[in-house]
């Protein structure tokens, strides 16, 4: 009885090339099978390096966060990703912050980073990971007591306005405002109270944006306190901007 032959060849991407026999019903030895899973195990590793060009990217908008007062518990957290996949959260320090769902719960005054991630799925890879900083202030009775005066327009049309929005805000305390935007796909902070909005096709904006778009985006005005005052209560105004100049 002849015994049957088999032959495997395993090419390496041009590093080696092993070809070995293997009989039906031959014993193994130690080192043949240390060598094969060896190779093996290198063979899973390169596959695995080897990008999919079936899976799509994907990017994750998820603006900055305004300070927060801790008397107020939690904060709704709203993040999106391109692939119209949940984004899920993380604490760094959960001492200071824990998730629940979408939602952040104030343990204790302090500062904590929140983490926005995706992990993708059959059709899209991981998205990078987005950290914003939090930063939840006690409220101090022996401290004064502020407010926040902020004004917006309903409505910014680029071919009309310009792709600048200049921001007005008061603080009774006559202390320096902070400002964050609800979403960084139409546009940014330019600096301290100046918003830059995108052309149609400009920054992040693609497919129908590309072409013109229409987004309600909210700015929100904050004055964290000092040593002499408290932190006063965020103001949040929207206004409908019309992207109808292409960059």
């Amino acid at each position: 009885m002849h015994e049957k032959k088999f032959s495997r060849k395993y090419h390496i991407y041009g590093i080696a090339t092993i070809k070995e026999p293997l009989y039906l019903c031959q014993k193994i030895t130690y080192t043949q099978l240390k060598k094969t899973i060896i190779i093996l195990l290198l063979l899973d590793w390169m596959m695995s390096c080897v990008p999919d060009e079936s899976k799509q990217t994907q990017s994750i908008d998820f603006a900055e966060i305004a300070p927060q007062l801790l008397q107020d518990r939690s904060l709704q957290l709203q993040a999106t990703a391109s692939s119209g996949l949940p984004v899920l959260f993380s604490s760094w320090n959960t001492e200071i912050a824990v998730i629940e769902g979408d939602k952040t719960v104030f343990k204790q005054a302090g500062q904590v980073n929140i983490i926005a991630y995706q992990p993708g799925n059959e059709q899209f890879y991981e998205a990078p990971e987005i950290t914003r900083q939090l930063l939840i202030r006690d409220w101090d009775p022996t401290k004064k007591i502020q407010t926040v005066d902020f004004e917006l327009p309903a409505e910014w049309k680029l071919s009309r306005n310009g792709q600048l929005l200049k921001l007005n805000t008061v603080a009774s305390s006559g202390l320096s405002i902070s400002y964050v935007l609800s979403t960084e796909k139409y546009g940014r902070l330019l600096n301290a109270n100046t918003v830059y909005f995108y052309h149609a096709g400009e920054g992040g904006l693609r497919g129908e944006d590309a072409l013109s778009y229409v987004a309600n985006v909210s700015i929100i005005a904050s004055q964290a306190g000092n040593e002499e005052y408290n932190p006063a209560d965020n103001v949040k105004k929207t206004v409908r901007v019309i992207g109808d100049v292409v960059h």
